[in-house]
């Protein structure tokens, strides 16, 4: 193959990539759909924790419980852990809310912390906890209500995107989330810890998710879905939330510990 034909036939190529692929290059940071997909995958928990934590402290606000609100504090993990579908949280009180705990399960062939089945945990990209704090509220009311609106409408966005754009899941990972967080709050208000907290949370946890089914639909009868560049606009505002930032951060940490640990893992083969 002579050098002209060879370049010919590069050009070709990249102009075909050009033309054809979703690849996109904004402010100098190369966007694609896969690129797109990863990062809400890492923000679908942030998100749901959030949204649900924000309505505690609109509940707490409401009571004007001493001026008292909880705040997230994510853990990074520094070893691949898992939650288990099937062990119950532990209940901690945290200020006049009870909230659970999941203690993370390492499993390689089996659990180390359990006897369920492998298939019976799901990955774990960090830990929570949570502090009781009196420093004073950042927001109103006004203000709490426009973010969780604001955080529910964009999930239903994430959510189409996954599933009817780059078709990554036929499942909802939202609703899913929005359906387990539920259940849980039921599960600790019907606990011996029972708490009518739990109950009114699980309750507006049930409404957020008719509004964020509701926008989904909207959504998805919509002929001119959103582009690609819009989804990174969503997935920036998003990243401005300090409550998701911080969770995000102990994600990001955790894999580098993670890749550092597999690095030593992996033999090193010597030059003869």
């Amino acid at each position: 193959m002579s050098w002209s034909t060879s370049v010919t036939q590069s050009n070709r190529l990249i102009d075909y990539i050009g033309r054809n692929l979703d690849i996109y290059r904004i402010d100098n940071n190369l966007q694609s759909m896969k690129h797109a997909q990863y990062e809400i995958n890492h923000m679908i928990r942030p998100m749901l924790e959030t949204m649900r934590n924000i309505l505690r402290n609109l509940i707490l606000y409401r009571m004007d419980s001493l001026k008292t609100l909880i705040e997230l504090r994510p853990k990074v993990n520094h070893c691949p852990s898992t939650r288990c579908l099937v062990c119950k949280p532990t209940i901690h009180l945290v200020g006049i809310f009870s909230i659970a705990y999941y203690q993370p399960h390492v499993v390689q062939k089996d659990c180390r912390s359990c006897d369920c089945s492998s298939n019976q945990h799901i990955p774990m990209s960090y830990m929570l906890d949570y502090e009781c704090s009196k420093n004073g509220w950042n927001y109103n009311e006004r203000e709490m209500i426009d973010m969780i609106h604001e955080l529910c409408n964009i999930s239903a966005e994430f959510a189409h995107f996954l599933m009817h754009v780059v078709c990554s899941t036929k499942d909802d990972p939202f609703l899913i989330g929005f359906v387990e967080m539920i259940i849980e709050e039921n599960d600790i208000y019907n606990s011996q810890t029972s708490n009518r907290l739990n109950l009114q949370l699980a309750n507006d946890l049930r409404n957020l998710k008719n509004k964020y089914e509701q926008r989904f639909n909207e959504i998805h009868h919509l002929e001119n879905y959103r582009k690609l560049s819009n989804i990174y606009y969503l997935i920036n505002n998003i990243n401005k939330y300090p409550m998701i930032r911080e969770q995000l951060a102990a994600v990001k940490e955790g894999q580098k510990i993670m890749m550092k640990q597999h690095e030593y893992e992996i033999p090193r083969i010597s030059c003869l």
